[in-house]
């Protein structure tokens, strides 16, 4: 017998170590079933999981047990990503505060021994973590981005695209951290309005010449400046071009040179040109063979200025050259300015353009079968209007900037001789006093040496050779996860039983740093795109529509709610708002209608099974069912379970979800259970709980994708009854319906009743009738149909809507003092004399009707103040719009009850 009360912390650490003890999750690649495979979105290890993984990993638990109990050999390969720079910053962090020390005080190699440290203890919080949320993970065989399979994978891909002449080392204008101290590539950079200044400067015209004036946001980098751009079809500045202006501040002369990335018309109409600062200036600077200056180093201080400003940071330079500029009479205005500037996506510093030898990936080649692949459905987005950005991306792919200037994650797996190299490495000592590699250039002669580990020189034999210090972009590795999980490049049995995967599941902000590349690897290495449908969800945001961060104070942890809830109500509240496309304006009063959620479930299961006890065998369904009520509920449970089946296969689980919800809240507990109650007392008891457990049993199963603790915990006291002999739901068949118990005549007079008693309820409610009142109803209606129904089943009627004394009949007169109610073709009249005080009851829903129109007249003044609707977040003008709409429907109602009475 289930306990008095649910209990989910104790049924959901009982369940989580049954089921990893007995490798429920366990996929058999035993060539015996159909493989369904997901490969886990690895999260970073960077700590605790967040909002966003308990919905991703949701969905994907979700899809895994459906089909499970498909019978396919579903498979969910778990996994973590080694995470790069963010780990990295934790750990640094860390350090920091708990130990007072850097990175460089313990040296590379510690450093190195301490992040895997981290990831030991931080990998273990992980795995706890996926067992609280009950996600069907088998645990036995993690994968890590960094163990040795996956590190071997790294050097096969660098290795044959090294081969193929795709992977090179070259001169670019690259995106620069000062605070990260690392190259980023263009999709890691993230763009944000910032309030600022434009500054406009005089540049003088040199030998007397005319002055230009251009406007810029950063006058730091004027001592950059290689030369100021005009267009060419620019009146103002025709015979400007080929002269020289001053640079503000220095002698220096630079030309007047035309071109048409300048815009005509736009701003002073001309602009400074500093190619190793600037992305498009770079460009202007290669078609006029400009001098490239570097002003600002890796560190983000100044080189190559005037003393004065030499070993400035560039934020303390800027304020100063605009002091300088001003009292030297060169700054002509200074104005407010939004600035769109790029930052680093890890901690949000201002990227620097930054002109550095780094390693980089040729993309159009590995780009072209992608693009393919798109646009011939090969690989399918979901929704599907992500099919257009994606191939918009991948059209204009830019080569990839592979090489991160930090510690953690694959080393670049090129060595170099240091004899044959000479000046083309640089050597520091550590705070150790040992010597490291620091910088490695190219077009300084060092000769590139490929090897997985350390190599002798191929040029003199030698072997002194140090490796490249460089490591690979995190993405390189995670381009690789659904290959490289089953022990590619060896070609494993799982590689040829589970690639390609049948779905990948993941937040659409990483559409082009995660899952672009998976599909241009995927065909690269194996042939074929790693999975055939992307499934993309939307972010899971606080209430007003915020991201949440910990700074907003906003941040909403799973575990917190688990805790407080159960991971059943955590799951659900977060899948019932997963719509396709749409992010998910989340707070806790969601987990709490999942939690009661919960209750009801536990409870009608609870109240079946006392009822069903004294019942002997096994309970299947009758054959034949006379009762209304039978014949509906059947017809609902099996409409429900295919509506539930369809919409998890279209990848919609909120559509499933409410499906669910609303036929066992709704149609099961709050109307068979009610109608089947009196019924347990009768011949038709064995009838009434075989069709409670089966019903019920098969609900559990349809549930047990979304809910897996609480349904695991019922149907286990419910398996006597039915003929399951599988002691795992996750083991059993998900439900399917059967169109033989379909019946829309039965739910049509259903709908009717239920109509019918729902405005009985309403009118009692509206009038404070009391609870144990016994009320008189009259039916007046225009339908012989629908008077029929109503004269069959007022047994139904008098039980659900409390009421002794029932007519019905065509066009009957409404009796005075009655309340009136309307269902399809049907009047509802209740008398209310002898119920109510008439005098009490109209002063006070005359002062309940004032506090409404009170709240109406708030909140359309709210709605029709521009500034409101346009600056507040959207979920609170929504908000707003809704609370509006149902006061005035209260208002109406409450109208109507006031006129009811006189």
């Amino acid at each position: 017998m289930l306990p008095k009360a649910y209990d989910p912390k104790l049924v959901e650490e009982k369940l989580a170590k049954i089921w990893q003890e007995k490798q429920v999750f366990k996929s058999k690649n035993d060539g015996g079933k159909n493989p369904y495979v997901i490969v886990i979105p690895p999260p970073n290890i960077t700590g605790a999981l967040h909002m966003g993984h308990g919905l991703n990993d949701t969905l994907q638990d979700v899809l895994i047990r459906y089909h499970r109990m498909k019978g396919f050999d579903a498979n969910w390969v778990p996994g973590l990503d080694h995470g790069g720079i963010a780990t990295q910053n934790v750990v640094e962090k860390t350090l920091a505060k708990e130990k007072k020390l850097t990175r460089h005080d313990l040296g590379r190699e510690e450093f190195v021994n301490t992040v895997w440290q981290w990831y030991k203890d931080c990998g273990s919080a992980i795995y706890t973590q996926f067992e609280k949320m009950g996600w069907a993970l088998d645990q036995s065989n993690i994968r890590f981005t960094m163990d040795e399979e996956r590190a071997a994978a790294v050097y096969e891909c660098f290795k044959r695209l090294w081969d193929k002449k795709y992977i090179y080392r070259g001169k670019r204008l690259i995106n620069w951290c000062v605070r990260c101290t690392t190259a980023l590539s263009d999709i890691e950079v993230e763009h944000e309005q910032r309030s600022g200044k434009l500054w406009h400067l005089r540049y003088k015209g040199a030998d007397g010449g005319a002055d230009i004036i251009i406007a810029t946001t950063r006058p730091e980098t004027i001592f950059a400046d290689s030369a100021v751009a005009v267009n060419p079809h620019d009146e103002k500045y025709k015979n400007l071009v080929g002269k020289k202006v001053l640079i503000p501040l220095t002698q220096k002369a630079i030309p007047v040179i035309a071109d048409e990335a300048v815009e005509l018309g736009f701003g002073t109409g001309a602009l400074k040109i500093t190619p190793a600062h600037d992305a498009v200036d770079y460009e202007v600077g290669a078609r006029h063979g400009l001098e490239i200056i570097s002003v600002i180093t890796d560190k983000g201080r100044m080189i190559n200025v005037p003393a004065k400003y030499e070993g400035m940071d560039r934020e303390v330079a800027k304020k100063q050259v605009v002091k300088d500029l001003e009292e030297a009479g060169l700054l002509v205005k200074e104005e407010k300015y939004d600035n769109a500037v790029s930052t680093c996506y890890r901690c949000g510093s201002a990227i620097e353009p930054f002109l550095s030898e780094q390693w980089f990936v040729k993309m159009d080649n590995l780009a072209a079968p992608a693009i393919k692949a798109v646009e011939s459905g090969a690989v399918q987005m979901h929704p599907e209007n992500w099919k257009t950005p994606l191939l918009n991306w991948l059209k204009n792919i830019q080569d990839w900037c592979i090489s991160r200037q930090i510690w953690w994650g694959h080393r670049i797996p090129v060595w170099y001789c240091r004899q044959c190299s000479g000046t083309g490495l640089t050597f520091a000592a550590d705070k150790q006093g040992r010597t490291q590699l620091v910088k490695v250039s190219f077009e300084d002669g060092a000769k590139p040496i490929l090897s997985q580990t350390q190599p002798a020189c191929p040029h003199c034999g030698g072997k002194d050779t140090v490796q490249d210090p460089d490591v690979l972009d995190t993405w390189f590795s995670s381009g690789l996860w659904p290959f490289s999980v089953f022990g590619w490049p060896k070609e494993t049995p799982d590689l040829k039983h589970y690639y390609p995967t049948n779905m990948l599941v993941t937040g659409y902000e990483i559409i082009y740093l995660w899952v672009a590349r998976m599909i241009m690897m995927g065909i690269e290495f194996m042939g074929k795109p790693p999975f055939p449908h992307v499934f993309l969800n939307g972010i899971v945001r606080d209430k007003t529509g915020k991201k949440m961060s910990k700074s907003l104070g906003n941040v909403v942890d799973p575990l917190d709610l688990i805790k407080k809830y159960g991971a059943d109500a955590t799951r659900f509240s977060l899948l019932i708002q997963a719509v396709p496309g749409k992010d998910i304006p989340y707070g806790e009063d969601s987990v709490v209608g999942a939690r009661n959620f919960c209750n009801k479930i536990y409870n009608a299961a609870r109240f079946i099974q006392m009822n069903a006890e004294g019942v002997e065998g096994k309970l299947a369904l009758p054959a034949q069912n006379t009762e209304l009520c039978d014949i509906w509920i059947l017809s609902r449970y099996n409409k429900a379970v295919a509506a539930a089946a369809k919409a998890i296969e279209g990848y919609d689980m909120a559509a499933a979800a409410n499906t669910l919800y609303h036929f066992l809240w709704g149609d099961f507990c709050d109307w068979y259970i009610e109608l089947a109650k009196p019924r347990f007392t009768t011949q038709d008891k064995k009838r009434v709980a075989a069709i409670l457990v089966n019903v019920l049993y098969g609900t559990l199963k349809a549930l047990h994708p979304f809910m897996p603790f609480i349904t695991e915990e019922i149907a286990a006291g419910f398996r006597k009854f039915t003929n399951e002999s599988a002691e795992f739901l996750l083991r059993q068949s998900y439900p399917a319906s059967d169109a033989k118990f379909i019946n829309e005549a039965a739910e049509a007079q259903m709908a009717l009743l239920q109509g019918i008693i729902t405005q009985i309820r309403t009118v009692r409610a509206q009038f404070n009738v009391p609870p144990g009142a016994k009320i008189k109803v009259l039916f007046s209606t225009s339908d012989a149909r629908e008077q029929a129904v109503i004269n069959k089943y007022f047994a139904y009627i008098t039980a659900l809507a409390k009421a002794d004394n029932l007519v019905c009949g065509m066009d009957l007169t409404r009796p005075a003092q009655s309340a009136t109610a309307v269902f399809a073709n049907t009047a509802i009249y209740i008398p209310l004399e002898g119920l109510i005080d008439f005098a009490k009851e109209s002063a006070r829903l005359a002062k309940e009707l004032s506090i409404v129109e009170t709240g109406i007249a708030n909140r359309t003044r709210m709605l029709g103040n521009e500034n409101f609707v346009k600056n507040a977040p959207a979920g609170q003008v929504a908000k707003a719009k809704e609370e509006l709409s149902q006061m005035q429907l209260k208002a109406s109602q409450i109208k109507e009850a006031i006129a009811g009475l006189k």
